[in-house]
């Protein structure tokens, strides 16, 4: 038999049979398809790059709304010191200091990073989209470039102006990672740093002008590895680098240096498999003078990874569910991962707080006073209080649908006076929906061959409820080559496996082209769910389906593959987006979009961080696609106007008071709010 007329084959075969008995449809193709490969062929997990990143390309969509997308003339330098250690999370890197945005600003990326965030190089250009000059095969071609703003390297302003030599000993450090939690950079890939020799300009003679390019000189490499090759070599997660800048041809008002990264991409004769690999992190990036080869640290502590869900099992899961076994479901203790990267102990103090939006629940936790140890001693504080802190606290149990807490953390140096510290802050989400995963999709998860099944695992306790509806997350392929019919399942519990199924349905991938937008598929009729089940796929082809994969938050065990009878765990850590949503009725068509009843909150307001966070108290997590979020000043003048997030940049916003409106696609005001700006 000719395999590649096999997708055909099952396809006519399912259409023809499909409106009289859909599960015998289903048990017949799978009988097929188990025939057809079963001798011989087994299914394979598969775990591949993005081949559209939805952060970036939301940013991106963003920028256009605003009409911000033209970057600025690079026209003015910058001063020393300049200092980026891309903790802001602002997807693209901070203007004021680079003059591009191809590398991405995260914290998704990078394992064990200097603070919390780094920037990552990869094969995504701006647009959040595969480089047009991405060709499958072993040529590697240049990809990303973080590129500084021109730095005044000629002159010292404070705190008398002089002029700067090599004597004032110049250094640029950095820290660097290959792969991160990301796809490692092959051997023939690399990282490269250079510096501005000369900058680009017209040469004129009496017949014409001829244009001189930009003169670089490369001044550090490294080739392409795994990170557990990279922790190997060097017991460590990043490794610093110290350039000395000593040629006097350097030392003028319009100096930069560079990043660039080579990738090469696999050559696939599936499109749907191929996609974004070779990424680079980079963190704690720093030049300034009066520095030595030893001049490794910047005094501070620093949280290193975002604070943890307060769930024990899931990162987001119904109120109900919650209310009916909160002792079970709320975790114990916390995992902070905090540093201290100076060489000298701090004498410290670590708190967390936790409250509801309403303000009627609220809990501290002290962890006391401890001498935090230098990273060169003891990386990461282990010090239980501080580490791994206790959570005596049940959140409150309740009638609602959902809820809303916020967690705030906050580790400071308790001598007088002293600004040395951190802070982060999160929010614990109770909606109707459960989640392992964090809402942002790091890579693609795919299953080959056709006749593949994946069971995801979740377990109730208020049984028994409804399974209203399943939401997936599938990330964009290669011109859609995704878009292939899969069976929607459902299973009921055998023994920790999945059983029978008791749901089955023929749908295949859709899209939401926004950040975190997931796509609702409604079960019809509702489903009788009792104790532990399990929701997932089975294959039609041997495409990939690429299903969102969060690597920051790990459900392995939840996850069990087969294509022969026998279950297997997945062998990939990490969550996979796929969100069962059980309880009342939700209104068909409306999963994924905010209601005119909805209500929105906004913290911290006042604002004085340039940053505010907007919730939805609606069920349903995350708009639709076509909302706006306008503000206005108390004159109805209009000071922005751009795609819905819940992460809004407002520091371009003087001090005032301000409403911040929800809006549709026709301009209708759904919701409004005050808002406040402090400095």
């Amino acid at each position: 038999m000719n395999f590649f007329f096999i997708p055909f084959i099952v396809k006519q075969i399912t259409f023809r049979i499909l409106h009289h008995n859909f599960l015998f449809a289903r048990l017949l193709v799978t009988l097929l398809l188990l025939l057809i490969f079963g001798s011989g062929v087994f299914a394979q997990e598969i775990l591949t790059g993005l081949q559209v990143n939805p952060v970036v390309k939301a940013r991106f969509e963003e920028l256009r709304a605003k009409k911000q997308l033209h970057l600025a003339d690079d026209t003015i330098p910058v001063n020393l010191p300049f200092r980026d250690d891309f903790s802001g999370n602002k997807v693209f890197p901070d203007s004021r200091l680079w003059i591009d945005r191809y590398a991405f600003e995260n914290n998704e990326i990078p394992v064990y990073p200097v603070n919390m965030g780094a920037v990552t190089l990869d094969a995504i250009n701006d647009s959040g989209t595969m480089y047009t000059h991405a060709v499958p095969g072993p040529q590697a071609f240049i990809a990303d470039h973080l590129t500084s703003r021109y730095i005044r390297l000629d002159s010292l302003f404070t705190p008398v102006k002089r002029k700067i030599t090599p004597a004032d000993s110049v250094y640029l450090s950095f820290y660097y990672q290959p792969q991160g939690r990301a796809r490692a950079p092959q051997a023939a890939d690399s990282l490269i740093l250079q510096l501005l020799v000369a900058p680009a300009h017209d040469s004129i003679t009496t017949d014409s002008t001829y244009h001189i390019p930009d003169l670089w000189n490369k001044v550090w490499f490294s080739t392409g590895m795994s990170l557990d090759t990279f922790y190997l070599k060097t017991n460590q997660w990043f490794v610093r680098v110290m350039i000395p800048i000593t040629d006097p041809v350097y030392f003028t008002s319009k100096f930069r240096f560079q990043f660039f990264n080579y990738v090469s991409l696999a050559s696939s004769a599936e499109p749907s498999w191929q996609s974004n690999c070779d990424q680079w992190n980079i963190d704690q990036v720093y030049l300034n003078l009066n520095r030595s080869k030893s001049d490794t640290v910047y005094p501070e502590l620093r949280f290193v990874y975002r604070p943890p869900s307060l769930l024990d099992r899931y990162e987001s899961m119904p109120y109900p569910q919650y209310c009916d076994d909160p002792t079970n479901e709320i975790r114990d203790t916390l995992n902070i991962v905090m540093t201290n990267r100076d060489l000298d102990p701090h004498m410290s103090s670590y708190n967390y707080y936790i409250s509801n939006t309403e303000g009627s629940y609220s809990k501290n936790y002290n962890g006391g006073n401890y001498n935090i140890q230098p990273y060169t001693e003891v990386p990461f504080v282990t010090y239980q209080k501080f580490a791994h802190p206790e959570f005596p606290f049940l959140l409150p149990i309740g009638s609602a649908d959902s809820a809303i807490f916020l967690q705030k953390h906050i580790v400071r140096e308790t001598t007088p006076g002293s600004v040395i510290g951190d802070t982060m802050e999160s929010i614990q989400r109770f909606y109707n929906y459960f989640a392992y995963d964090d809402g942002t999709p790091d890579a693609s998860y795919g299953l080959t061959p056709a006749g593949s099944q994946l069971a995801y695992r979740f377990k109730l306790n208020k049984s028994p409820d409804t399974l209203r509806a399943i939401r997936w997350y599938f990330n964009r392929t290669l011109n859609n080559e995704s878009q292939q019919f899969f069976y929607m399942c459902v299973w009921n519990d055998n023994a920790g496996k999945p059983g029978d199924t008791i749901y089955s349905d023929l749908v295949m991938p859709k899209y939401a082209d926004s950040l975190n937008k997931f796509v609702t598929y409604h079960i019809d009729p509702p489903l009788r769910i009792t104790g532990t089940f399990y929701v997932g796929w089975i294959q039609t082809t041997d495409d990939n389906l690429s299903v969102g994969f969060d690597h920051y938050n790990n459900s392995q065990n939840e996850i069990l593959y087969n294509s022969t009878g026998e279950w297997n765990k997945s062998s990939y850590p990490g969550s996979l987006m796929i969100r069962p949503v059980v309880g009342k009725p939700i209104p068909l068509g409306q999963g994924d979009i905010l209601t005119e009843n909805h209500e929105i909150r906004i913290f911290p307001n006042p604002c004085s961080t340039g940053r505010i966070r907007i919730v939805s108290t609606d069920r349903q997590q995350n708009p639709a696609a076509g909302l706006r979020i306008r503000i206005t000043d108390l004159t109805g003048h209009v000071l922005a106007n751009h795609p819905f997030t819940d992460d809004l940049d407002v520091s371009d916003l003087p001090t005032g008071f301000y409403l911040l409106s929800v809006t549709d696609d026709a301009g209708k005001r759904i919701t409004v709010k005050k808002l406040i700006i402090t400095r």
